[in-house]
């Protein structure tokens, strides 16, 4: 029965990159089983190839005698994907047919994992019929709601319908976890036309929101957001005031960082916001408050920490407002005396 993890076989040379391999893809929610190749026969690992769903070969360094492994794959009917990543092509590649990712020179680790797991998902291999689909789609619910979205996605891949709402949300929630943004970009705008539940078109807006907004699409990302809003999504408004205060930030024409920091007490407002969009929010505001009171900008930090309801800051920033008029009255008075 083959399991939800993947192997990764690398030479002692490589232990670094894979190292951080390993990292990237864990940060994917996948489940690797890490294994230093070694010169005798490892049964260890050749045991955990059985199962395994995936079974990458890194060898960057050197030549790589892989023949073992295949052998054992095969003998256990075990029908899973075999990734090659290397530098120099070795000697027994040309033997057997295997999905191939050559590292050249500067190619990210971050890039690698993100092949490997279009591999692992596009070449799941499953047959799908009308009397397993149910059982099938079940089970990759299951595997999403556990957090394994890769092996979760090989699934809802494969017993996608045009008309399963359910299932196609489920692909774009996947691909957004593993930050495959134009993807999950394309599954969300065809569910949002047939969804009509309020709640779930709120969502829906705020993830292509938060999409648009990890790819620059800003003018995208702030209609998505906007409409998320009116759907009284929990998280919109945060969502809607961070696009205002960083990715607008960077060019001085069009700054609306003052907008943002009004939206984040907007959240702080509003009932139907969600606990982790205030904490965010208020953090926000603490931040610039305490920013603006270096600055001695008085009121503005007050109304930042009336937002945050933090009294001892309030009452600090009105002491020094009244000191600032009464020192002002007192020149002005002078002035007029001379």
């Amino acid at each position: 029965m083959r399991k939800n993890y993947v192997t990764l076989v690398y030479l002692p040379d490589d232990q670094e990159n894979a190292d951080y391999l390993q990292n990237c893809l864990e940060d994917m929610h996948v489940d690797v089983h890490s294994f230093e190749k070694i010169s005798g026969r490892d049964n260890e690992l050749l045991k955990d190839i059985k199962n395994s769903s995936c079974l990458i070969i890194l060898h960057i360094s050197d030549d790589f005698d892989y023949r073992d492994y295949i052998r054992e794959i095969n003998r256990a009917n075990n029908r899973c994907q075999v990734v090659c990543c290397y530098t120099g092509r070795t000697v027994y590649q040309s033997k057997f047919s295997l999905n191939e990712i050559e590292c050249v020179e500067g190619y990210p680790i971050e890039a690698l994992a993100c092949d490997i797991c279009s591999i692992m998902v596009g070449g799941y291999r499953l047959k799908i019929t009308p009397f397993n689909r149910k059982k099938y789609r079940n089970e990759a619910i299951a595997l999403y709601n556990k957090g394994h979205y890769a092996w979760s996605l090989c699934l809802l891949l494969k017993v996608f319908k045009m008309h399963d709402n359910d299932v196609k949300e489920r692909i774009g929630d996947a691909y957004a976890h593993l930050m495959n943004c134009d993807k999950a970009i394309n599954y969300y705008s065809i569910c949002l036309p047939t969804t009509s539940d309020e709640d779930t078109k709120g969502m829906i807006c705020n993830n292509l929101g938060y999409l648009y907004t990890q790819t620059k699409n800003l003018e995208f990302a702030e209609k998505y957001l906007k409409l998320a809003i009116e759907q009284e999504n929990p998280d919109a408004l945060y969502n809607l005031g961070y696009l205002y205060e960083t990715s607008w930030a960077f060019d001085s024409k069009t700054r609306r960082t003052k907008e943002g920091y009004e939206l984040y007490c907007k959240v702080l407002e509003k009932s139907y916001t969600s606990e982790a969009s205030k904490a965010k929010a208020k953090e926000k505001l603490k931040v610039q408050a305490d920013k603006l009171l270096g600055r001695k900008n008085y009121a503005a930090a007050m109304t930042y920490y009336k937002a945050i309801g933090d009294g001892p800051k309030v009452a600090e920033c009105l002491r020094n407002i009244k000191r600032i008029r009464l020192l002002y009255e007192e020149r002005k008075k002078r002035m007029t005396q001379q």
